[in-house]
């Protein structure tokens, strides 16, 4: 990417077909991720573009190298629903891999890092998966865009989050809302294992049960988790965990030691 900032990608391809001119005064909302279902370079869209009725406004390639191909004031053909093309964005992907479909880390990096960008840009807020990013299986019928949204989506999302934060100087504000009922009956060692919704705006996950863990992914404020049958105190807080969909550990903070407030309630 030549600038971030301004979203000057490396290359500009723009397509003349199967991409309408404007948005019909609609506003971009959102950003819709793809993957190519193969390995192409921003050419390689171009031309495959030229013959099937499909469009994207960007292109990561697998060796990060980013490609526009629709311009952002104009509406490409991505989601499979008119309404979420003309106000999103679309950003393909190519895949290092077809089984399992996997992008590689170059295309990962630079793929959070523009959803970051384009978030800053259009004042999305900071990226949230199901608010302001979407895989393209929300409004098709797909499995696109495969390991965006599976193995590779907590690591995709921390890294745009972490972008974001180091774009704007945003600060994720500690949880302090006091929710409207008791979570679970927790302890030391025990927490009930079931679905929680969160009461917090801002509730990180962290890849160890401490405060000093690495923040890998944030949930918004109504979000659900699903905790497994464990719990400890560390830090001051009560700590609950999930296996995320890459199989990796990860931990939430449920509430202070002392039960003053809860960040997550039982759904």
């Amino acid at each position: 990417m030549k600038s971030w900032e301004n979203l000057e990608a490396d290359e500009d391809l723009i397509l003349a077909t199967h991409m309408t001119k404007g948005r019909q005064g609609c506003k971009v909302d959102k950003i819709v991720l793809h993957h190519n279902g193969g390995n192409l370079t921003g050419r390689d869209c171009y031309d495959v573009w030229q013959t099937r009725e499909a469009s994207a406004h960007y292109q990561v390639a697998a060796d990060g190298r980013i490609t526009q191909l629709v311009w952002d004031t104009d509406t490409a053909w991505h989601s499979g629903d008119w309404n979420a093309n003309l106000t999103s964005i679309g950003v393909e992907h190519a895949d290092i891999s077809t089984d399992p479909w996997m992008i590689s880390e170059a295309t990962l990096d630079n793929g959070a890092h523009l959803v970051a960008a384009l978030c800053k840009h259009y004042g999305l807020g900071r990226p949230q998966w199901g608010v302001n990013v979407f895989p393209h299986s929300h409004f098709s019928a797909t499995a696109c865009p495969a390991s965006i949204a599976g193995d590779q989506r907590d690591a995709y999302m921390a890294k745009a989050q972490a972008y974001y934060d180091a774009m704007t100087g945003t600060t994720v504000p500690t949880p302090t809302v006091q929710p409207t009922q008791a979570a679970t009956e927790s302890s030391a060692a025990n927490v009930l294992p079931g679905t929680y919704r969160v009461a917090v705006d801002g509730l990180n996950v962290r890849d160890r049960p401490s405060v000093s863990g690495n923040v890998v992914a944030t949930y918004a404020n109504g979000q659900t988790v699903n905790l497994d049958h464990w719990g400890t105190v560390a830090d001051g807080y009560i700590w609950g965990r999930y296996v995320a969909y890459s199989g990796a550990v990860r931990y939430v903070a449920l509430a202070p030691a002392d039960k003053s407030s809860w960040y997550l309630v039982k759904a």
